[in-house]
């Protein structure tokens, strides 16, 4: 019987239920609100359920009565991740070849078995199952009969199944999900392609209060809607009541001064429904948004977007995410200064958005809608228009009450059409408090799209391209960029420039970086070591390869360095120098005082603590300043004060005194004169001696051959002039040839990564050794040439002067500097620059200039794919030395940039992975004049011409001294 079920669920009125589009579900409940309902009458169905998985289809009726073969996985869980079928990763292109709305005949389908029994003081009550989402087309039956059918993966489907179970002994739930189907051309998002039950299942037995829908506005307007005669009670966020009353289907009152919810300050009232003996409750939040003059309102407050993209990612277990994994994020985005979120591309579990409300982030929430790989096609199918409408209604049914929704979104990446408009207008008429955001809608034209989005929502758009749009356009909508900065790999460059962009053009009103997190599913290789594994690795094809790593933390939730330049541009404080010793103290918050925050200042000098001391009470209300006098003593040296403001007390997301910003400026100061010393000749053979300290310089290579003290030698090769850099995902780096470009295909056209170098000259003079080098590549070019002289000062100091000249073809260049070998040992590294991560000419805003310690070893940065890391600017000198404290001590003249590893950049170029990697005992020194700035050219615009290397000259010196 369960057999003949299925096949007619599977089959309805003959046809394929997976081939069905207009088909969106069956039987499928009307979506309704997330409300706190009385436990008694929820039961659980997670845990263990009985489970098989047979390839097409058609097999799974016969399959469900077979009494062996089947095994038992955890639900939620996605076979995908538990050994039964592959995960796939694509960005636009589908999985397979067939055009929407068919799906190749090989379809895996998962079919899951599980009894129940109802609790008995239940008794007549009717019964809901919920599954709150499934990856597939999910058909359901109970005790042998066909419930229904339903195709959104990411929002709740709920079934009436009060005449199918039993109330007293033992009920039988079979769920078959089918992986591909027509519901898959429209949730073709840049993700990994998973199966299975990822949310929670239920059994739910309200049935007095079945929906709720409650709006709050900043004028303290309350508006309650319900079928039915309720009473209302709403607690203010300590929990007295403030006012109830009885209602029949509809409350209108208002609460006189409220408190009002915004994303720095998230109040929360509790607004609880009875009816008999059910309840119900949700949070509320007092808050207006608006779109007035180019600006979006929170409160008749312009907010400034600092927001990052999120996919739900787990690395053991897929799209199946742990509330502990979801406040670990939440917790992360506010302790750097994130206030927003999109939930891209498809509505979260409902606890990410509770997180949201208690946390105060605003989101942009999307309805499960992205047709990428049919752009342009899918959007104007008929037979699709249901089911876009459906989605979007699914998404405004289940999270309406949530303030800290302040856009809804009609989808990602699916061109625009009339599906679209009728989603829009329906929003516009359900949800009138809430704008409208669609990137499709405005993709072509940034003036148009007005039906659909409130907002010009550009992806990955030029700098110069939103500044003049900005200045010309009259356009009544502000600028939000859904996406931009793509965080993929050493990645985020020019961050800085477009939040100064944000600051001084009005209309633009920040934006989501993409992303939050790589989607590296975790893996061990043959030899046991984990890794993180992306498109291809699992056999697939097609596949994406790297695309999917492109967050701005790792999968484990451990930070990209670039995510700390991100939380200093978004920090809430600003510091600047009025005149002397006097400070300006700025609030960059829309509503909350400062006066939350503690701060500290601290002088040093050549990096060495002169003088600190505490800031006054921070009394500072939002987009105020505050002037201080600084007791600074005069000195010489280089000279900062650093400012830094930590949390006055404990909040939700971060313990009292995590920092919460921080700001370095530079002061005036008396320059300390440093000695050059006069040169020592060198000998007829060209050795330079003092000191203690001899320099060799090779007569073949023209390199030095030694540089030891006490008979140690730090050299081992070097210093060899070094113009390549181990590429990064933005500079093409890529495991699919056709994606991207990048200036790594010019590079390599060039030869760049095979430059060789003859000696040109060698000439011995009264100061010291002067080297010509000439630099070719491939045979393509011989027009680099390098000189550098050596000099022995009397200190015992190796003063080296460098002068690169290139010729016309040679621009854009990955780097300018040397590279040099070190002996194995000298581990130990301390240096006074910028830090402590590491920084690039384009991404340094958040560095501050002090001294620091580390090991060669913990200078590597573990980017899923290896690339260039680990560079530290303008360093005024650095120590590389050994646990007895010998080795080498490199001086910039005035600053040097450099990279100390124990992998060169054939290693990383080489390797498809970190586990690949296999470090050297010698320690690679590079030190750079220069090197190109990062951008996020793997998805969106190139570094800017002034982070590039242009110049047909470059000209930089450095001292080297050996420790003994």
């Amino acid at each position: 019987m369960s057999g003949q079920a299925l096949e007619a669920l599977l089959f309805p009125g003959g046809s394929r239920s997976w081939e069905n589009p207009e088909l969106t579900s069956l039987n499928r409940l009307p979506p309704r609100a997330t409300l706190t309902r009385d436990p008694t009458l929820r039961r659980a169905l997670d845990g263990g359920w009985e489970f098989r998985l047979v390839g097409r289809p058609e097999e799974a009726p016969r399959a469900l009565g077979l009494a062996r073969g089947w095994d038992t996985v955890p639900v939620p869980g996605l076979w995908t991740m538990q050994g039964y079928d592959i995960p796939m990763y694509t960005n636009v292109q589908m999985p397979f070849p067939n055009p929407p709305p068919t799906v190749p005949e090989e379809n895996p389908t998962g079919i899951y078995r599980r009894t129940f029994t109802l609790p008995r003081d239940w008794g007549s009550r009717r019964v809901r199952l919920h599954f709150g989402g499934v990856e597939g087309v999910l058909h359901v039956l109970v005790n042998g009969r066909p419930v229904g059918i339903s195709k959104d993966a990411r929002t709740p489907a709920e079934f009436d199944v009060t005449d199918l179970v039993r109330r007293r002994g033992p009920n039988e739930l079979v769920a078959v999900v089918v992986r591909w189907s027509d519901a898959s051309f429209v949730e073709d998002q840049d993700q990994w392609w998973h199966a299975g039950i990822s949310r929670e299942v239920a059994l739910c037995a309200d049935d007095a209060i079945a929906d709720v829908f409650v709006t709050a506005d900043a004028d303290g307007l309350l508006t309650v809607a319900a079928e039915g005669r309720f009473e209302a009670t709403l607690l203010d966020p300590s929990g007295r009541a403030v006012l109830t009353e009885r209602f029949r289907d509809r409350l209108e009152t208002r609460v006189r001064s409220p408190l009002l919810w915004s994303a720095e300050e998230p109040a929360l009232y509790t607004l609880l429904v009875s009816s008999g003996d059910e309840r119900a409750s949700c949070r509320v939040g007092f808050r207006t948004v608006e779109i007035r003059e180019r600006r979006l309102l929170v409160n008749g407050e312009a907010v400034m977007i600092r927001g990052v993209n999120r996919h739900e990612h787990d690395d053991l277990h897929g799209r199946v995410i742990s509330r502990e994994a979801m406040e670990t994020d939440a917790r992360l985005m506010k302790q750097h200064n994130v206030n927003a979120v999109r939930t891209s591309h498809y509505p979260d579990d409902p606890y990410w958005l509770d997180l949201c409300d208690r946390y105060g982030l605003y989101v942009v929430d999307e309805a499960n809608i992205e047709s990428h790989a049919y752009y342009d096609e899918v959007c104007r199918d008929s037979r699709y228009a249901k089911a876009f409408l459906e989605r979007t209604q699914n998404m405004v049914e289940r999270d309406k009450n949530h303030p800290s929704v302040i856009l809804w979104s009609l989808g990602n990446e699916s061109g625009y059409g009339p599906n679209h408009d009728a989603t829009a207008g329906w929003i516009r008429s359900r949800d009138p408090s809430r704008p409208l955001h669609y990137e499709g809608a405005i993709k072509f034209d940034w003036n148009g799209g007005h039906r659909a989005s409130d907002v010009v929502c550009p992806m990955y758009p030029q700098l110069d391209a939103i500044v003049e749009w900005a200045r010309e356009s009259d356009d009544p909508r502000p600028m939000i960029l859904c996406e931009y900065s793509h965080a993929m790999g050493n990645s985020n460059g020019g961050l800085s420039d477009y939040f100064a962009a944000f600051e001084r053009e009005g209309a633009l009103q920040g934006g989501f970086i993409w992303e939050w997190a790589d989607h590296g599913i975790r893996r061990t290789d043959s030899r046991g070591r984990e890794y993180w594994a992306y498109g291809g690795d699992f056999g697939e094809s097609p596949h994406d390869a790297n695309f999917c790593a492109d967050g701005i933390v790792w999968p484990d939730r451990v930070p990209h360095p670039a995510l700390a330049e991100l939380k200093f541009l978004a920090r809430p404080v600003r510091v600047e120098r009025v005149a002397g010793t006097r400070f300006r103290i700025s609030s960059r918050d829309s509503f909350a005082s400062l006066d939350r925050l503690t701060g500290t200042w601290e002088l040093t000098a050549d990096g060495e603590v002169v003088k600190s001391g505490k800031l006054p009470r921070l009394r500072i209300g939002p987009g105020e300043s505050l002037d201080v006098e600084l007791d600074l003593p005069p000195g010489s040296g280089e000279r900062f004060v650093t400012f830094r403001f930590f949390l006055r007390a404990e909040t939700e997301w971060a313990p009292a005194g995590h920092e919460v910003a921080w700001q370095q400026l530079a002061v005036p100061s008396r320059a300390r004169r440093r000695s050059a010393g006069r040169p020592v000749p060198p000998d007829e053979h060209g050795a330079l001696e003092a000191a203690g300290v001899r320099a060799v310089v090779d007569s073949k290579t023209g390199m030095l051959g030694e540089l030891s003290a006490g008979g140690r030698n730090v050299l081992v090769e070097g210093p060899r002039l070094q113009l390549w850099r181990a590429p990064t995902d933005n500079d093409g780096l890529r495991l699919l040839p056709e994606r991207g470009s990048g200036v790594l295909p010019r590079w390599l056209e060039l030869g760049l990564d095979r430059v060789e170098q003859r000696l040109e000259s060698i000439r011995v003079t009264r100061t010291g050794v002067e080297v010509a080098h000439r630099a070719t590549g491939r045979g393509r070019w011989d027009d680099v040439l390098h000189r550098h002289a050596y000099r022995m000062l009397g200190s015992g100091d190796v003063l080296v002067e460098n002068e690169v000249r290139v010729g016309p073809e040679l621009r854009d260049l990955p780097r300018v500097g040397v590279a040099l070998t070190l002996r194995p040992g000298l581990e130990q590294l301390e240096w006074l620059g910028r830090g402590p991560w590491e920084n690039y000419s384009d991404r340094l805003a958040s560095t501050v200039v002090g001294r620091y310690r580390s090991t060669v070893t913990d200078q590597y940065v573990p980017y899923i794919l290896p690339q260039e890391h680990g560079h530290r600017g303008d360093a005024r000198w650095l120590w590389l030395t050994d646990e007895a404290g010998s080795g080498l001590v490199v001086e910039g003249r005035p600053t040097i940039g450099f990279t100390a590893s124990h992998f060169t950049t054939a290693d990383l170029y080489g390797a498809l992975h970190t586990s690949d990697l296999e470090p050297r005992p010698e320690v690679m020194l590079s030190l750079d004049h220069a090197q190109r700035g990062l951008g996020t050219a793997s998805c969106g615009p190139d570094t800017s011409p002034q982070y590039q290397l242009n110049e047909p000259v470059y000209r930089f010196a450095y001292v080297l001294r050996v420790v003994p």
